[in-house]
């Protein structure tokens, strides 16, 4: 049974048999496998959207992937992956939908919840931060002294630094290697200076990731930032700030221009 006292996968009928299999099969040899069905490379895979799985490499067989889809089957994966879709609320614990679906929905797709389209806004805001960053790339968004941004500090904690550190350095391979990126998130001071102590305030932009623009170990380091530039640009260190957060009143309190404020949702 399930903590909540409402049967759990493990009551449900295919389960049981899928434990039968596992017994049956936990001595199988893959070379056996292999040698008995000389198509299972092939007919054991899934393809879709560019990415390829082969769980021929698995001690599996065709009957036990058939098991596997039936707890899916009956476990009711197939509706509450159709719910989520639909905009439902299937987080039962907070009652609001999960859209992770809507930032990953094609432009003019849409997907309403409680009678209102998500989509559109996850466009607009998606939109703004491609013209941004293509204008840094491109040295078209310069500093305040009228020198192009080429070294870019990212400040965050958690998924706020991991998510944007994770997706820096796989695509590393195809970036502006003239462009230095660097990441603050421990609120030790020395992380901050070790990451600024080469370089120029009039060539640095800072990039402030807090949907709440509160996060003590966030701000503390944004302080600093600001600090930094402040020493160096007096009161145009405002221009060298761009956030990632949902308050737009902190964030004008803090000295960061709406233009450079990208928004992101519960």
């Amino acid at each position: 049974m399930s903590q909540g006292g409402e049967p759990g996968y493990q009551d449900l009928d295919a389960y049981g048999h899928l434990a039968d299999l596992y017994e049956e099969t936990e001595t199988l040899h893959l070379r056996d496998l292999f040698a008995a069905d000389s198509d299972r490379g092939a007919r054991l895979t899934a393809e879709a959207e560019g990415l390829r799985l082969d769980f021929s490499k698995h001690r599996v067989t065709d009957e036990i992937v058939g098991r596997l889809l039936e707890l899916a089957r009956e476990a009711g994966l197939e509706q509450r992956r159709d719910a989520m879709f639909a905009g439902e609320h299937i987080n039962s614990t907070e009652d609001r939908a999960v859209l992770h679906v809507a930032l990953r929905m094609p432009a003019g797709s849409s997907l309403e919840v409680d009678g209102r389209d998500v989509v559109s806004g996850v466009h607009e805001a998606l939109g703004r931060m491609a013209d941004f960053a293509e204008r840094v790339r491109a040295r078209e968004w310069i500093g305040h002294t009228g020198k192009p941004i080429t070294n870019i500090v990212n400040i965050g904690i958690g998924g706020s630094d991991l998510g944007p550190v994770m997706a820096y350095r796989a695509l590393r391979h195809y970036a502006d290697r003239e462009l230095t990126v660097r990441f603050v998130s421990n609120v030790d001071g020395t992380d901050f200076a070790e990451e600024t102590r080469d370089l120029n305030p009039a060539e640095t932009l800072f990039i402030v990731a807090s949907k709440t623009f509160t996060t003590l170990e966030t701000m503390t380091n944004a302080g600093s930032a600001r600090a930094w530039l402040e020493r160096a640009l007096g009161a145009a260190a405002r221009d060298h700030i761009a956030a990632v957060s949902t308050n737009l009143a902190a964030t004008r309190d803090f000295g960061v221009g709406d233009d450079r404020v990208f928004g992101l949702w519960d």
